[in-house]
């Protein structure tokens, strides 16, 4: 009777949830890989606090390691974590990783995956694959620079990630050590973003661009402003300007904290090495925007910072700016919602700046009205700020900007090169020097002349 109650129960749970065995046991080698890897998983994007951001953004995440080093593993648990909204493309079983000048043919598969997941709109797509080559990663950066999805570089916590003798027993491709270890030197080289910040998640964006419209539509309709239509010079017409059309907005909305230029910026590899970096990388924030402000030049609106925010902004960053004023820490914090023609972005930090500047002075503006948002003020020149009521919070992820850029890896190729023929130049010296001494030395032994002291030798500059 037991027997019989039993299967009734079996029958009747596998009627109102039919029993998918390919998933049952997927779903158990997920929680063995997670228990092989205990302690190797401390991500901040796995962790609870930031998963809620990353399902509002759209996010790549690239998988860089040796073979053999828990890549998949890795891969596996995102997927699980972020369950429905998730995509997992894998070079395994597939493509063979090696170094080679040239990218194999399969590739072209595997990026019509990726484009494809971003033009769904994936919230998650994760690419499991050694990414060792230059080439590869400048092919997805463009690849999410086109769809703006925000970039994640992300390795293997595992302890074995770096020893070849005992990867070369976890490698599914079985790489002999000699050619893991030519594959650790590419992976060992840095890959430095255009710059650091926190990257507003999708739907942050759009309520974003939302408030900022608002101000700009309210702005335009003002007495007030209309009175100073000629701040915008030529393109302000007889019947006014419209600012909506005026400022092009460019890319995903960030709050930069350093600016990098892939590692050459003086300071930038500094930073990227700063404990908070490190700490932080990939972790979910929220930011508070206090106001909205426009010049003829940008729009944006203006960040305030926490303590916690402030260990990520760079020490002297509105003195970089600003050299001959003190500036409080932070106050260069600001999200760009567009420029007018042929203005670069990083002109809203320094227009900000001229704002921050007249309060420290105790300029309250030469106008100031109350509107529904908040309280406005006009500095003059076209300057408007616009001091919340309510400040806007927003979800912001913090991490690198990596665009494609093929200048500077051929400005890089040719510096090298320029290294090599300073380094011929400077054996051709040498060489040619000792000749020289050699023959000094034997026509001052035959005309019988005192050597003279401190000769000079030849000088090669190495750059």
């Amino acid at each position: 009777m037991l027997i019989s109650c039993t299967k009734l129960v079996s029958r009747f749970v596998q009627k109102i949830r039919p029993f998918n065995r390919r998933q049952f046991f997927s779903n158990k080698m997920q929680e063995q890989a997670l228990e092989r890897a205990e302690g190797s998983l401390a991500f901040p994007f796995l962790d609870e606090a930031s998963v809620e951001a990353y399902r509002e953004s759209r996010t790549i995440f690239i998988i860089r390691g040796l073979p053999g080093s828990g890549k998949s593993t890795l891969a596996c648990t995102i997927a699980g974590k972020y369950e429905a909204v998730c995509k997992v493309i894998s070079a395994d079983q597939k493509i063979r990783p090696e170094v080679s000048p040239a990218l194999p043919e399969e590739y072209k598969a595997l990026d019509e995956e990726v484009v494809h997941c971003c033009k769904e709109g994936v919230a998650v797509v994760v690419i499991d694959d050694t990414n060792h080559q230059w080439e590869r990663l400048e092919k997805l950066f463009d690849i999410a620079s086109e769809y703006q999805y925000l970039v994640h570089l992300v390795e293997p916590k595992t302890p074995w990630k770096n020893d070849c003798a005992e990867l070369e027993k976890k490698s599914q491709w079985k790489l002999p050590q000699s050619e893991l270890n030519n594959l650790r030197g590419s992976l060992e080289e840095a890959v430095y973003p255009l710059f650091y910040g926190w990257f507003l998640t999708h739907k942050s964006q759009s309520h974003t661009m939302e408030k900022g419209k608002k101000f700009l539509k309210t702005l335009g309709e003002l007495d007030e402003f209309k009175e100073h239509w000629d701040d915008f010079g030529e393109a302000a017409s007889e019947t006014g300007i419209n600012l909506e059309e005026y400022f092009e907005r460019k890319g995903i909305l960030h709050c930069t904290t350093k600016y990098s230029d892939y590692g050459k910026v003086k300071g930038a590899q500094e930073y990227a090495e700063l404990e908070a970096v490190k700490k932080f990388y990939s972790s979910a924030f929220c930011l508070q925007i206090s106001g909205f402000f426009i010049t003829p030049r940008t729009a944006g609106a203006r960040v305030q910072l926490t303590d916690k925010q402030l260990e990520l902004w760079p020490a002297g960053s509105e003195k970089e700016a600003m050299p001959s004023e003190e500036l409080p820490h932070g106050s260069r914090a600001h999200i760009t919602l567009g420029c007018a023609k042929d203005v670069e972005p990083k002109q809203t930090g320094l227009d900000l700046l001229e704002f921050v500047k007249l309060e420290k002075e105790g300029q309250q503006g030469l106008a100031e009205k109350d509107i529904d948002q908040g309280k406005l003020r006009y500095f003059g020149k076209g300057m408007w700020m616009l001091e919340l009521y309510e400040k806007v919070t927003v979800k912001t992820v913090f991490g690198g900007f990596y665009p494609k850029h093929k200048e500077g890896k051929e400005k890089s190729k040719e510096k090298e090169e320029a290294v090599e023929e300073n380094k011929e130049g400077e054996e051709k010296a040498v060489e040619e020097n000792k000749e020289g001494e050699e023959k000094k030395d034997s026509k001052t032994s035959q005309q019988e002349v005192k050597p003279t002291e401190g000769k000079k030798k030849g000088k090669c500059t190495i750059i």
